[in-house]
């Protein structure tokens, strides 16, 4: 019987499909940038300012800041008919001496917060920003770069 082994392979190997599969086109995708004519569609409100906090943890890990951490709660609405995305990164603190301060990556992750959100039409989403400034100041304002507004803070 095993002498008769490579007769019954012989022709299934003949019968195999030998002609190359052209391979798949690479599929691009456009990265969505948020334009100052999606500001007018939505609305940023700074609802909660907590300053001074000297650590953050979370579940996976823990931070001592340069600074202080500075917690603010932010509501975002879209009142558009369409789906709009916004990065954390876009907005800026601005703080009693008039320095802007990019939000804190690492306390961002720390407390899971999300880098990218896209908000159906009508959709409200409140989320927390964390940012580490100095010690002798206090946080002032919110600066939206993309849209060049200003949201002041509470408090």
């Amino acid at each position: 019987m095993r002498r008769f082994l490579p007769l019954l392979i012989l022709p299934l190997a003949a019968c195999a499909d030998t002609t190359p599969t052209p391979s798949a086109p690479a599929v691009t995708t456009t990265e969505y940038v948020r334009t100052p004519a999606d500001c007018a569609k939505s609305e940023l409100a700074a609802l909660v300012v907590e300053p001074g906090h000297g650590y953050i943890f979370g579940t996976h890990a823990e931070w001592l800041p340069k600074g202080q951490f500075v917690r603010i709660r932010i509501a975002i609405t879209n009142a558009d008919n369409t789906f709009h995305t916004t990065r954390t990164t876009d907005y800026e603190l601005d703080d009693a001496a008039g320095t802007a301060h990019p939000v804190s990556n690492d306390a961002m992750a720390i407390k899971r917060q999300p880098t990218e959100v896209t908000l159906g039409a009508g959709n409200r989403l409140e989320l927390d920003l964390w940012y580490d400034i100095p010690l002798d100041t206090t946080p002032k304002l919110l600066r939206d770069s993309v849209c060049a507004t200003t949201t002041m803070l509470p408090g």
